[in-house]
């Protein structure tokens, strides 16, 4: 995986950031003016002070942050679209979708909207996570391919996944 610098984001970009060694990795929607609307789910360190570049103070939900709360010290990535399902197989899971996207004014516009509404569903580190909000807003359907990941890449994954969040989907509401 290849860093991205500040100065090359675009509003409308999905980008993502590593956590706990690379393990997962944190995805929001850089909106422009250093900021990105990112879903958060529980997390330890809500003791932190606000931040004083962009006052957020950690807790679960959709928050609007700069990009250092965002990044948390970690490296920036860049999420690709349109890949080959060759190269979606051999890149690392969670960062790279064989589907297009929407332009980038209307994946700021949804983010913003959703936002807004807090309309985007409860947490789930499974199955309603920050990958689905930064996926859905770039083409509309939340899926999280480090989740789907872990089902396998292939049709018993792929409809693996989808059941289960059917299921998350139809308990949640």
């Amino acid at each position: 995986m290849k860093t991205v610098r500040r100065d090359a984001l675009r509003p409308g970009d999905h980008i993502y950031s590593d956590r706990k060694l690379r393990l997962y990795f944190h995805h929001g929607i850089y909106v422009g003016d250093d900021m990105v609307i990112h879903l958060m789910g529980p997390s330890k360190i809500y003791s932190r002070p606000p931040c004083k570049k962009c006052g957020f103070k950690p807790q679960a939900g959709i928050f609007k942050t700069c990009l250092d709360c965002f990044l948390e010290g970690h490296s920036l990535y860049r999420y690709e679209y349109d890949v080959s399902y060759l190269r979606l197989v051999f890149k690392r899971r969670g960062s790279c979708s064989t589907w297009d996207c929407k332009s980038a004014g209307e994946v700021v516009e949804i983010a913003h909207r959703l936002l807004e509404d807090k309309s985007f569903g409860s947490y789930n580190f499974f199955l309603n996570n920050c990958e689905d909000f930064a996926v859905y807003c770039k083409m509309g359907v939340a899926m999280s391919n480090q989740t789907a990941g872990l089902f396998g890449f292939n049709l018993v994954g792929t409809v693996g996944y989808a059941v289960a969040k059917e299921i998350y989907e139809a308990v949640d509401n």
